[in-house]
């Protein structure tokens, strides 16, 4: 998964916004590791997860956002433009592409004092309807919007649609050849090789307490004879001593997705195209807490064209009807959705940087 890129070749500054999780630095690498060896790929990210990308052979810096630093938002906007702006003159970048919804104030002038730069807006699309359209006109910073697509874009009814944009396919980091096989998999994230296990992944707290949504799926896989496999110490930790609770901590997760027969999941942009796309059978509870991301239409639009299912809650008998389904109907949901797949869009987006940078690849 390492790349080897000459010294000399033009830099990608790769701009991460903070967000609730990692899927604005997850999509800004799976550009940076499919540019080539013409092109160098540097990340600065307000994530502190940033330092996963050095697996692969991507220099990183942290940037802390405003919450991480305990500033108000003044003192932090001008930490931010100075930092950005010290980054641009030392690294002169080809391209500065900043992945988030929200490009933040000094951005604008980071760029114009290296005149040779092309700015980039990695922008996903399903904004919640009347959401940060006031956000728009900030594409004025930028030379051109790349926006990542989602196979749920048919019922997007946010500021985003009608736009103008590069439009690519639903972006990944890994491709299906990349994954793991099931046993694979299994030996990679300490699970046991026999049985039937479940991925619950409800999100990482950052935007709401999801404690209850998850204990009512770890209730409802063990009653049916199903382990459960969470992604939060603390939920590990809840469950006690039980045997058929697993912790599994690995980036890329999607990775070995394979180790798992079912998910239950919330609809954020990269696990939803992650799950669908690799084939893992999944109910998903959307949040309706996010600030922006419309998870809801993306999950409900999903179980109307027969790819997954989905829940508003898995608090009382819905939950368990639901789950119920999942276990019998997941396989050929999931079928049907990797046959609906479009294939990777993050190559062509790679592409368009690579153009903008005057690498022909």
């Amino acid at each position: 998964m390492s790349r080897a890129v000459g010294g000399d070749a033009p830099v990608v500054l790769l701009v991460s916004s903070n967000g609730a999780g990692m899927g604005h630095l997850t999509r800004l690498l799976a550009y940076g590791r499919r540019l080539g060896t013409g092109l160098r790929p540097h990340i600065v990210s307000l994530s502190q997860a940033v330092p996963v990308v050095a697996a692969y052979d991507v220099p990183w810096e942290y940037l802390p956002s405003a919450q991480a630093t305990g500033m108000d938002s003044g003192e932090w906007r001008w930490l931010f433009a100075e930092r950005m702006r010290e980054a641009v003159l030392r690294l002169r970048p080809a391209v500065l592409v900043f992945d988030g919804t929200h490009p933040y104030s000094g951005l604008d002038d980071a760029v114009a004092a290296s005149p040779g730069t092309r700015a980039v807006w990695s922008r996903r699309a399903m904004w919640k309807p009347r959401h940060n359209s006031h956000q728009l006109s900030k594409v004025e910073w930028f030379d051109a919007v790349l926006e990542p697509g989602d196979l749920a874009a048919a019922a997007d009814r946010g500021a985003t649609v009608g736009t103008d944009a590069h439009r690519v396919g639903p972006v990944t980091l890994l491709d299906p050849e990349e994954c793991s096989d099931r046993a694979g998999a299994r030996i990679a994230l300490g699970l046991p090789p026999d049985g039937p296990l479940a991925l619950v992944s409800l999100g990482a707290g950052n935007i709401n307490d999801t404690s209850d949504e998850v204990g009512a799926a770890v209730s409802a896989l063990g009653a049916r004879g199903v382990g459960v496999c969470v992604t939060q110490p603390s939920i590990a930790e809840q469950a006690g001593s039980r045997g058929d609770v697993h912790l599994v901590r690995r980036f890329p997760i999607s990775q070995h997705l394979a180790a798992f027969d079912v998910a239950v999941a919330a609809a954020g942009y990269n696990s939803f195209h992650e799950h669908l796309r690799f084939g893992l059978p999944t109910l998903f509870v959307p949040n309706d807490e996010t600030s922006l991301d419309d998870q809801v239409t993306r999950a409900e639009h999903a179980a109307a064209r027969g790819w997954a299912l989905s829940v508003r809650t898995l608090t009382g008998p819905a939950g368990d009807a639901a789950v119920d389904a999942l276990l019998d109907r997941g396989p050929s949901l999931a079928e049907a959705a990797r046959a609906a797949d479009p294939g990777n869009g993050a190559a062509d987006a790679a592409a368009l940087l690579g153009e903008l940078a005057g690498v022909v690849r």
